[in-house]
């Protein structure tokens, strides 16, 4: 029969009045308390579901996060993004997105939801948060930039209904702050159509025990009051900060946090609840909702950390190669994600239902494919908007040519030596490149992503 999460991702008619009245039942039910073994995440707060969604609409309420972006990008070429988005989860026919796909941002805070209808300006796009102050400040800048295909609406994610409705989900840093993650993991699943993308990113365990300690000692201090009081702890998290040598533990963590605005402080060191997982355990909870790992996501964000892009350990030793590479794809990311700990990548990997109707292919199929597929240089204008003192934002005048130069050597070598006609294979022979699958893997993912688009599948 499957677990409740699965039956929700593909529901009937006939299930769905029986099922919503359990999941009710379990949005306001009492959560058990935290395991002993959870000290290293932060669930004081945690009592039921729909408690959990109201404190974090009084949080984001009062600071709305992330705050208004300085800059919003667009491109002149309105199909740019989704067909590298299809190349990001191995489709090489960009059949996956269609043109005109239909969008949900689920948990979509300030920016998201804009940067999401930038992105795809043929799509429709639908912006949901629990926070209004977030979907006031993002539907202000939304109208002030002209967007036209944004439908923002304030819903907790745990109490949408969306059934098999949208091609692609977009769902970052969002579960990982709510009660039970895998019943707001379940609504993300039931909302795919069964062909359908989710881009799910949920907090790295090893990322997170700093602050995920910081915000429990913030609670302690918070002990038998009657209501949560965030601007008081905001208050006490500052002195903490400013008074004890923590700051140099923050700094080692998140040197690139230190010159915080409000929000940013806030969210950092004193969310309300925080989560966090391994690739093992984001597998688990991927699985019991009826989805599983298509790739992971190298974002916009996290391809400036240069290091950290490759869920595949460098190993030189013929054993450990052997063993390594044998092993299945996320067994593989989850040695990664043990051995480097703290520097291993984030979590944040595309995952589609378990009922596609296609065979999930491994890492190391989709590079063979890449080998096979001919590819043309990318190439369009970017468009930026810039925010001014007065919060209002303006069109630059002068366009930039996108994408820029490949940054490594060997990316600009095998980017200028694509012909229409050559397959991959060829030009990396032509060029001596090492045709193993850690060597392709990379010219894969530093050339044809969403975060690297230099090379365009040529049908």
């Amino acid at each position: 029969m499957g677990s409740f999460e699965e039956r929700l991702a593909n529901l009937s008619s006939d299930q769905r009045a029986m099922l919503e009245m359990r999941l009710q039942q379990r949005r306001t039910a009492p959560v058990a308390p935290p395991p002993a073994d959870a000290d290293d995440e932060n669930l004081v707060l945690i009592r039921s579901v729909d408690s959990v969604d109201e404190l974090l609409s009084r949080f984001y309420g009062r600071y709305p996060w992330p705050w208004p972006a300085k800059k919003f990008d667009f491109l002149e070429d309105q199909d740019f993004e989704t067909f590298m988005v299809n190349q990001d989860v191995g489709d090489w026919s960009h059949g996956t997105l269609p043109v005109e796909p239909r969008i949900w941002v689920a948990g979509c805070g300030v920016n998201q939801a804009i940067l999401t209808a930038l992105r795809f300006p043929r799509a429709e796009v639908v912006g949901s948060d629990v926070s209004v102050k977030s979907l006031e400040l993002c539907g202000q800048i939304a109208r002030g930039l002209g967007v036209g295909n944004l439908t923002l609406r304030e819903e907790s994610i745990n109490h949408a209904s969306y059934d098999a409705e949208f091609d692609f989900v977009v769902c970052t840093g969002v579960i990982h702050h709510n009660a039970e993650p895998a019943v707001t993991l379940a609504r993300l699943a039931a909302a795919l159509k069964p062909g359908g993308i989710l881009e799910l990113m949920v907090y790295n365990r090893f990322h997170r025990i700093v602050t995920s300690a910081f915000q429990k000692a913030v609670r302690l201090f918070s002990e038998g009051r009657s209501e949560v009081d965030f601007e008081k702890e905001v208050q006490l998290a500052t002195r903490l900060v400013e008074d004890l040598p923590v700051r140099d533990v923050l700094e080692k963590a998140f040197t690139q946090y230190m010159d915080w605005s409000e929000s940013d402080f806030a969210d950092l060191l004193v969310q309300p609840v925080e989560h966090s997982y391994t690739v093992q355990s984001l597998e688990e909870l991927v699985r019991s909702c009826g989805l599983e790992y298509v790739l992971p996501c190298i974002s916009n964000y996290g391809k400036h950390l240069a290091a950290h892009l490759s869920w595949n350990l460098e190993v030189r030793h013929p054993d450990l190669v052997r063993d390594y590479y044998a092993l299945p794809d996320s067994r593989r990311w989850q040695i990664t994600n043990l051995l480097l700990h703290d520097k291993s990548p984030l979590l944040w990997f595309y995952v589609r239902r378990g009922d596609s109707g296609t065979p999930r292919r491994t890492e190391s199929e989709v590079c063979e494919e890449f080998l096979e597929q001919t590819f043309e240089r990318t190439g369009t204008l970017q468009r930026s908007f810039l925010r001014e003192e007065d919060g209002s934002y303006s069109l630059l005048p002068e366009p930039v040519v996108y994408p820029f130069t490949p940054p490594a050597r060997l990316e600009r070598e095998v980017a200028e030596a694509v012909e229409p006609d050559l397959p991959m294979r060829e030009v990396l022979h032509r060029l001596g490149v090492d045709l193993s699958f850690p060597s392709v893997n990379r010219v894969r993912t530093r050339l044809a992503t969403s975060a690297f688009p230099y090379l365009r599948a040529v049908r």
